[in-house]
């Protein structure tokens, strides 16, 4: 997720000064199945999220799913498998090209030269050229002038009697901001030298992985693993929890790609971000939405309705829905009418005006 798409979120801590890697609040740990781990990095304060990184430990390797969005994060983690195995890790998995999934790629492949890093073959296409593109104008301008001007800020607030209340908030926003800025911009592009078109698996001691792809959902080249024996699967951002990204999807694959993961034998669904889930209920919310989303956007454009009309007319159809997936959390709610419903009813109106591309496209104005 770029860094300009992000949640309003908390910062995560009152930092003063400049943010080290040593300073980041460690990833939160949760064993789902014995040697299965999700870890959760928090955010970087309000510029950028990290998503979940999964790890797969057995007696012949460990295989990481997802490898953050920051090396610093990725080291972090890192040093979680050591105190939970002395064996290698031999296999990465990134499950897309977003760039809080793969940025710390560069850690295992440093501590670990021989590891394979796998891919859908379209995502290694989309981080060696078109995702690089479309994350240079945050790194470039987005980013260093949003922390320019809170910068500026802060210096006004200092100099009022008393200090504006706050600024102890917008000095860690600005240390954290900087951190990530360079984290980002130092991050060594780290490519797959293993990629799969449908599916691949992966023996990992007496583990079968599989490594999967159902179709353009979320981008193009979308990977999930699915444990048959544990009854685990790891969807990636096909599925986040509460509220999943619709960002330049492809709203029919998705749906159809979130019915396949719905007909696997499984007990846990371990998301992109946040916590993982030992139920069905946040699927099948979120695939009700879709299918609402699809028909009536349908019908929408048929009427001749522009997609902000069409958001208005469906929005009070889906309160209920809305209440599954968000408990009715004013701002979880928010995040839901924009993240969701608008970005996808968009891409709704995209996919009816003729087949979707490849290409990456940014929020609709």
């Amino acid at each position: 997720m770029s860094w300009n798409v992000r949640l309003t979120l908390t910062i995560v801590c009152g930092l003063s000064g400049l943010v080290s890697a040593q300073d980041l609040e460690p990833p939160k740990r949760v064993e789902v199945a014995p040697g299965i781990y999700v870890f959760m990095t928090p955010p970087y304060g309000d510029v950028g999220l990290d998503g979940n990184s999964v790890v797969i430990v057995s007696n012949d390797g460990v295989l990481v799913f997802d490898t953050n969005g920051t090396p610093a994060a990725a080291e972090n983690v890192l040093a979680q498998i050591r105190k939970l195995t002395d064996q290698p890790v031999t296999y990465v998995v990134n499950s897309h090209w977003h760039w809080d999934h793969w940025y710390g790629t560069e850690v295992y492949r440093r501590a670990f030269p021989e590891v394979h890093v796998i891919t859908h073959e379209k995502t290694r296409e989309m981080m060696m050229g078109p995702a690089l593109t479309f994350n240079k104008p945050g790194l470039d301008q987005q980013l260093p002038g949003y922390l320019d001007d809170l910068a500026t800020r802060i210096a006004a607030a200092e100099s009022t009697t008393p200090p504006l209340t706050g600024l102890a908030r917008m000095k860690g926003a600005l240390s954290m901001g900087r951190f990530f800025l360079d984290q980002k911009r130092k991050a060594q592009h780290t490519f797959a030298d293993v990629t799969f078109s449908d599916r691949l698996t992966v023996y990992l001691g007496d583990r079968e992985i599989q490594v999967l792809n159902y179709g353009r959902a979320v981008t193009p080249g979308d990977a999930l693993l699915y444990l048959p024996k544990e009854k685990v699967v790891v969807t990636g951002d096909l599925l986040v929890n509460p509220v999943s990204f619709a960002l330049g999807v492809y709203p029919t694959g998705w749906l159809q790609a979130l019915e396949r993961i719905d007909g696997l034998d499984a007990t846990v669904w371990i998301p992109g971000h946040g916590e993982p889930l030992r139920d069905k209920i946040l699927l099948h919310a979120t695939m009700d939405v879709f299918s609402e989303l699809l028909r009536q956007g349908k019908e929408a454009r048929a009427k001749g309705l522009k997609p902000a009309e069409a958001i208005a007319a469906i929005a009070p159809s889906l309160r209920d829905l809305r209440a599954r997936i968000t408990k009715d959390d004013p701002r979880t709610n928010g995040q839901f009418d924009l993240y969701l419903v608008s970005w996808y009813l968009h891409r709704v109106y995209d996919e009816l005006s003729g087949p979707l591309t490849d290409a990456i496209t940014p929020p609709p104005g």
